[in-house]
């Protein structure tokens, strides 16, 4: 184990608390609570080295012309926001201790916004603390923006750390400075410069080296979850402003919210938990393994995933926490073990999407608490249908067969088949070629694949109804026939001018007869069956030009 009071002893000095302006920093959030009606909740950070805070006001203006302000306004509730493990929050300076200590001052109000493309929520004050990365003591200047005039009814995104980051010296972090979003609604995020003053606020000025953009050597923010990730290298405390812009389905801008922040290293040696854990290892059901820490599910089948969180300080233990019970409905999770920590994650499924949740990983390292965040993604894609079960009887002296166009409802075109031995195909079915018995059809991907099977089989030539198989109908003669009423085995046949051969089939498939008909174009011809044929007789003409025709009469 570590030692505690040698630490403690670091932490305070490195913090020593001798500047007036006690402000740490702030955000603005707005809730709609109907006919224009929106709540508005001011939240700020104290050092508590400092005394406490008085009345606050907050101005409002839209582009509409129209401003106002609340002055006065109290605090609702006062919470410790200190990065500090439990057993020393009681020594900090929010406790009369000498460790460094911040608590959290949230401020409310509901007031009326007339519909407005462009309302401005803003604060400031004059002065903050020191930091390494600004001139001087500059003011703090936060603000929200909001589009009420369609008549929707929204809350702003609300940031889901409230505490100030207190980090090591030399140990990368991972700070989620992510917001959640109640109305599905897309949030993007960026490091914007610190400002002051109102009511046009004025960029600060950050000493060389530092940039609003890049507030400390090597940070970055990601654009899409709001993940802040750097390796901080020496004690120093450092102003970071997250900006969160909020776009509607089509993609337009609805709002912004924004917070100012301090950051805080101090020499510790607590190390977070590892960046390489925190990855899927296993997926069942319709969920398989993209990357990492992404699983594609197909369909709206049930699925199970499993995560292992570990942290390099084998005395620890971490604490888990996430936001699968709102991101993922219906889901559940079960943790184990204590570092490492396993977390099986299983529903009964989802709706087709794309579905992003964190997990927060904290050790319970003293007196700094070391913290990881990871990302993950569910992408749920509707299964492609392979079309419906279905049975064909082929021919074996018939022409090939497109399986495809067999299939029952209405498969996806791109899939593949294989035959009863489990080879593939392309599809095409040739008698006396292909195997008959089961072929099966797959569209997709495992887990998102889908199948359907076609059983084929094979009919003889002497069938009645392959007899004319291999034979085109429909021929290319125009003919046309009638059975003599006096004589049925006498048959009319009448043709454009043709010479062709004839030959005459039986049900058994035996050759009855053959000979050349003859047409002059414009009467009737006369063909004259065997007396001794009963039953089906195929009547096929073949021109030395390729025509042909066929037809098909009964015999009394």
């Amino acid at each position: 184990m570590r030692p505690r009071l040698a630490l403690a002893s670091v932490l305070s000095l490195a913090f020593t608390t001798g500047v007036a302006n006690h402000y740490a920093g702030g955000t603005i959030r707005t809730r709609c609570v109907g006919n224009n009606f929106h709540e508005i909740t001011l939240e700020l950070f104290r050092d508590c080295g400092g005394d406490p805070f008085s009345g606050q006001t907050l101005y409002f203006r839209n582009e509409c012309g129209v401003e106002f302000t609340t002055a006065g306004m109290q605090p609702v509730s006062t919470v410790d926001a200190s990065s500090i493990c439990p057993s020393e929050l009681p020594n900090t300076t929010c406790n009369g201790g000498g460790l460094l200590g911040y608590e959290l001052n949230t401020y409310r109000t509901t007031v009326y916004l007339s519909p407005c493309t462009g309302w401005n929520i803003s604060w400031y004050i004059c002065c903050r603390n020191s930091s390494l990365n600004l001139t001087g003591g500059p003011g703090i200047y936060i603000e929200t923006t909001l589009n009420n005039l369609g008549g929707e009814c929204y809350a702003a995104p609300t940031f889901i750390n409230d505490r100030i980051p207190t980090v090591c010296a030399g140990q990368p972090v991972s700070f989620d400075a992510g917001a959640f979003e109640p109305d599905g609604h897309q949030l993007s995020y960026e490091l914007i410069p610190a400002r002051f003053g109102s009511p046009t606020p004025l960029p600060v000025q950050y000493n060389t080296g530092y940039s609003g953009a890049e507030p400390y050597n090597g940070m970055t923010i990601d654009p899409e979850t709001g993940l802040i990730t750097f390796t901080p290298t020496a004690s120093a405390s450092f102003v970071v402003v997250v900006k969160v812009t909020e776009h509607d389905a089509q993609g337009a801008v609805i709002g912004s919210v924004m917070r100012d922040m301090v950051f805080n290293i101090v020499p510790c040696t607590n190390q977070p938990p590892a960046a390489e854990s925190g990855v899927f290892s296993t997926s069942s059901g319709t969920a398989n393994i993209e990357d990492d820490r992404s699983l594609s599910v197909c369909g709206e089948g049930p699925f199970c995933a499993t995560l292992t969180v570990g942290d390099p300080d084998n005395d620890q233990e971490l604490v888990l926490t996430s936001n699968i019970d709102s991101i993922l409905p219906g889901a559940e999770y079960e943790l184990t073990g204590l570092n490492p920590v396993n977390l099986e994650l299983c529903s009964e499924g989802l709706a087709p999407g794309t579905y992003m949740f964190w997990l927060h990983a904290r050790d319970n390292g003293c007196p700094v608490i070391a913290t990881r965040v990871y990302h993950f993604v569910v992408e749920v894609t509707a299964a492609e249908s392979a079309g419906e079960d279905g049975a064909i009887s082929v021919c074996e002296n018939g022409p090939a067969v497109d399986l495809f166009e067999n299939l029952g409802g209405s498969p996806a075109m791109g899939g593949q088949w294989i035959d009863p031995q489990g080879d593939p195909t392309d599809g095409v079915f040739h008698p006396g070629i292909s195997l008959t018995g089961i072929h099966t059809y797959t569209v997709g991907a495992p887990p998102c694949a889908t199948s359907a099977v076609l059983s084929v089989v094979l009919t003889p030539a002497t069938d009645p109804d392959c007899l004319t198989a291999g034979i085109a109908s429909g021929g290319t003669m125009g003919l046309t026939y009638r059975q003599d009423v006096s004589d049925p085995h006498r048959i009319w046949l009448r043709s454009p001018a043709v010479q062709a051969d004839l030959r005459v089939i039986g049900v058994d498939g035996r050759l009855v007869m053959k000979g050349t008909f003859r047409s002059g174009g414009s009467d009737a011809v006369a063909v004259d069956l065997p007396r001794n044929h009963h039953g089906i007789a195929i009547i096929e003409l073949r021109g030395s030009k390729g025509a042909h025709d066929v037809i098909r009469v009964v015999v009394p």
